[in-house]
């Protein structure tokens, strides 16, 4: 598991070869530090991952050889880790946290880009096996998790509604007064039906639904997957002989899929009613005339533009807490970290998707 150690000016070398520091990996260590009684330098360069066994041990492996033992390249996540941890009690003279060499600033931010880099590629791979999934694997002989998306679109789409209709009658309220404040100054006051219409069924509906979806469905997506990754559950679904990604990724992806569209037209149902409420109560607009007016201003197009993005912003969202919940590192703080990222980055992911769809329609003139 290790490489044979090399004399280097501090002392003999160590070098962990594997990706993971579990208690296996420590353990193979701490024998391999044991048969060097001078300075040893453990050479952590090739860790990507770690459990707190492994952590723990080489803790423990600090703790025994004082400052004997420096530790050079660890990965970020293992510093933050045994950075948290209390030193000053359980290493004497802070060695572990003096042993840990920083990497240099340009290191640091190259490897920040590779890290992002391969994450995108993660990404666009997930993408594409989940389009395989989907479309062409059930055409030979593979059967589809139905019933499991079923599951998840009940407990990702059905149980949103109530928040959803909330969010989305207010914008309602909120788009009908403030258009309605404008157009009084010019006797228009009918067309807020337009504006409240088009503005939820196009833009609006679809951004705030997925914003709403990605808080709720999208980090609890992260969250499960990131468990199961540090309690080494894909693991074991991997030796079983179990694609863990068409097992578990894939119904998860085909319900946020199908199920934001719904989400959307009900937003903008709801989110048209709150705009009706305010001009019948507030503006004295006849409630025929609002409904004539919507239903003039809309189109089959803005349905479908609003459906299509939907459809985008659900697999944006899916693939996003998929493959930051399948790359999470470090353990219980990984996972407080994805279920974050997971949120932070399906916003603007949401946001620049929905900024590249609006220049594209408006360009082909939609």
């Amino acid at each position: 598991m290790e490489s044979p150690g090399s004399e280097s000016s501090n002392g003999a070398a160590v070098a962990v070869a594997t990706e993971r520091l579990d208690l296996e990996a420590a353990l193979a260590l701490a024998a391999r530090v044991a048969e060097r009684p001078g300075p040893v330098v453990v050479d952590l360069a090739a860790v990507r991952a770690f459990t707190g066994a492994g952590a723990a041990s080489l803790v423990y492996l600090v703790r025994s050889r004082g400052d004997g033992v420096r530790v050079h390249g660890a990965p970020e996540d293992l510093k933050r880790y045994l950075r948290e941890l209390p030193l000053d009690e359980i290493v004497q003279a802070d060695c572990l946290g003096c042993g840990i060499e920083e990497e240099p600033f340009l290191v640091a931010a190259g490897g920040g880009w590779l890290d992002f880099v391969d994450g995108m590629r993660y990404f666009a791979q997930l993408g594409l096996e989940f389009l395989y999934w989907v479309c062409i694997a059930p055409f030979r002989g593979v059967r589809l998790r139905v019933g499991k998306a079923v599951t998840e679109l009940n407990r990702m789409g059905v149980e949103a509604i109530p928040i959803v209709a909330l969010i989305a009658l207010l914008m309602g309220v909120i788009l009908a007064l403030n258009a309605a404040g404008q157009l009084r100054a010019y006797g228009a006051e009918k067309y807020t039906a337009n504006l409240v219409g088009i503005a939820l069924t196009r833009e609006l509906a679809p951004v705030i639904t997925a914003i709403l979806v990605a808080g709720r469905s999208g980090s609890a997506v992260a969250a499960e997957i990131a468990t199961m990754q540090v309690s080494e559950e894909i693991d074991a679904l991997r030796v079983m002989g179990i694609n863990p990604r068409a097992f578990l990724l894939v119904p998860k992806l085909l319900a946020l899929t199908l199920g934001m569209p719904v989400l959307v037209i009900l937003a903008s149902l709801v989110g048209i009613g709150g705009g009706f409420l305010v001009a019948v109560e507030a503006l004295g607009l006849p409630a025929r005339v609002y409904w004539d007016q919507t239903i003039s201003a809309l189109h089959v197009q803005d349905l479908a533009l609003g459906g299509i993005k939907a459809l985008v912003f659900g697999a944006l969202v899916g693939l996003t807490g998929c493959t930051l919940g399948m790359r999470v590192r470090g353990g219980a703080t990984g996972v407080g970290r994805v279920t974050t990222n997971a949120v932070v980055v399906s916003y603007v992911l949401v946001i620049v998707a929905n900024a590249l769809f609006t220049l594209l329609f408006f360009l082909i003139g939609l």
